[in-house]
C-alpha cells in the first residue's frame, strides 16, 4: 500500500483512517465467518433453525458489503458511512440470530 496510495492520503489522514477502520471491519466481519463455520453443526428444526439460516445469510452478505465499502467510501472522506454500517449491522444481527439455536 505504501506503493499504490500515497495519492490517496496525500489529501488527509482521515483518509487513510477511514482506510484502517474499513480494513479492520472486514477482517472482524470474516473472521466471524469462519467461527461460524468452524461452530455450525446444521439448523435445528422449527422457527430457532429458520432464524440461525437466516441470520448465517446474513454473516455471508456482511464482507460483500464492507468490501464494497472498503473501496467506495474512503475516498469521499465523508462521516457518513451508510455502506459500513449496514454491513457491520448486518454482522450484529446475523451473530444475534444464531443465540436461540443454541444447544
Amino acid at each position: 500500500m505504501a506503493r499504490h496510495f500515497p495519492a490517496a492520503y496525500a489529501s488527509g489522514e482521515e483518509i487513510r483512517y477511514m482506510y484502517r477502520a474499513n480494513h479492520v471491519y472486514l477482517l472482524l466481519a470474516s473472521l466471524v465467518n469462519v467461527a461460524l463455520g468452524c461452530y455450525w453443526a446444521g439448523a435445528p428444526p422449527g422457527w430457532r433453525g429458520k432464524l440461525a439460516r437466516a441470520g448465517a445469510l446474513l454473516v455471508l452478505a456482511a464482507p460483500v458489503l464492507l468490501l464494497f465499502a472498503f473501496f467506495a467510501e474512503p475516498p469521499r472522506a465523508s462521516p457518513e458511512r451508510t455502506l459500513t454500517f449496514l454491513g457491520v449491522l448486518l454482522t450484529l444481527l446475523g451473530v444475534a440470530a444464531q443465540l436461540p439455536s443454541r444447544r
